[in-house]
């Protein structure tokens, strides 16, 4: 069964109750360029947060992005806003990314954002031609000049609805994310979800921490506490870099300037979508940060980090990401969604969720760009399923990290 993305059980209940008289003839998309986001912004913060949608469409992570990534991945911000009369009912934050003599639309920031939904209106998800979207957005973008539609990572579902977007033939990402559902209260909700040999040894390794120092969990609710935080995330993904040659998506200048400023315009007292920043700090000296987005009644888990050398063996991290997840119980969040990417720790909360890709070539030249990405997937898929070549890529580039020191 599908998780909510964002709105609350009751609040979906009392607004489908509502007759729903949206008569989609009447859409009619329009394309924003990021000159023009801030006319945008008011129309864009109703449906974010009145609509249904991935908090990494937020007005402001986007905006930061188009003004600090866009330029170096030579991408075009392409926001396609669907209006019926002055009521905005869709809202599709893309890209278009000029490649192989084809010009792609994909997501906007899909590289280092997480799933992708779009937002949109209740009324327009519950009318019965809403799988009719899907041709009719196809037109338009190829009447904008789009050769190749590959919108990557997105969920199956919108809130409680199909995600109209996607049909059953698309293909399979080669990521999943990882959500479940919370309960309170959070010890017994954590007795669910983790074994008595766990939660032992997960006392064991905070007593370890707790005997070496003053050990604090902190949610970072000062802005001056949240830049720490973020710069200390930085900090000890290149740090891990380094160490590992496991590349850090902040490595660039303008990705840690996009970072910060998201975090920062998010806290705005008028942004539905709000950042979640905790920080695990023993001394004074921050040794995790879990960095995430919250967009109604769901917590989207961004990044996280911890310090290198030997606190590692004390798991700072799994510390940090269940006290988080602990604080989210009692604070009657209803989804906890760990995002892309297998890592061991997600696995003791959650099941994998598998996104979808829309591929679609809309001209000759969108063809051609298509059998290339359908043979990179192909490539990635093998590779993410090889553990003798990711034991030996992480070996190698461990080499490489420190011959460059």
């Amino acid at each position: 069964m599908a998780l909510p993305q964002s709105t609350s059980n009751s609040e979906r209940s009392n607004r489908a109750d509502c007759n729903n008289t949206l008569d989609l003839n009447k859409l009619s998309f329009q394309i924003i360029s990021d000159t023009d986001l801030p006319k945008l912004r008011n129309d864009w913060l109703i449906l974010e947060a009145l609509g249904h949608g991935s908090a990494y469409h937020a007005y402001e992570w986007c905006k930061s992005w188009a003004k600090h990534v866009a330029h170096s991945e030579r991408a075009t911000t392409l926001v396609v806003a669907g209006y019926i009369d002055s009521k905005l009912h869709i809202l599709l934050p893309l890209a278009l990314h000029q490649c192989h003599l084809a010009k792609t639309a994909r997501w906007l920031g899909e590289e280092i954002f997480n799933q992708n939904t779009g937002y949109w209106s209740q009324e327009l998800l519950q009318a019965p031609q809403a799988h009719f979207l899907r041709p009719r957005l196809v037109s338009a973008l190829k009447a904008w000049g789009v050769d190749l539609i590959h919108l990557g990572n997105m969920a199956s579902h919108v809130g409680a609805y199909d995600n109209p977007l996607i049909l059953l033939d698309d293909t399979t990402s080669t990521n999943a994310i990882y959500p479940f559902e919370l309960t309170s209260p959070a010890e017994e909700f954590v007795k669910t979800k983790r074994s008595k040999g766990a939660r032992k040894k997960h006392r064991s390794k905070l007593n370890k921490l707790q005997s070496l120092g003053t050990l604090i969990f902190t949610a970072e609710t000062t802005k001056e506490g949240a830049a720490t935080t973020v710069d200390a995330m930085i900090r000890q993904r290149e740090l891990r870099q380094a160490e590992t040659g496991i590349p850090t998506a902040f490595a660039l200048p303008n990705y840690q300037r996009f970072v910060r400023e998201a975090f920062t315009n998010l806290s705005q007292d008028d942004s539905p979508s709000k950042p979640v920043i905790y920080s695990l700090r023993l001394d004074d000296e921050i040794i995790s940060t879990c960095l995430s987005l919250k967009s109604g009644k769901r917590v989207y888990c961004y990044c996280t980090s911890i310090i290198s050398g030997e606190l590692m063996r004390n798991s700072p991290g799994e510390l940090l990401m269940q006290h988080v997840i602990e604080d989210m119980c009692e604070e009657g969040m209803e989804v906890f969604d760990f995002g892309l990417g297998e890592e061991r720790f997600k696995l003791a909360w959650a099941e994998p969720e598998y996104l979808k890709d829309w591929i679609e070539p809309l001209t000759f030249k969108g063809r051609l760009a298509a059998a290339l990405e359908s043979l990179k997937l192909s490539f990635k898929r093998k590779l993410r399923n090889n553990e003798r070549f990711w034991q030996l890529y992480r070996r190698v580039r461990g080499i490489f990290a420190r011959m460059q020191r």
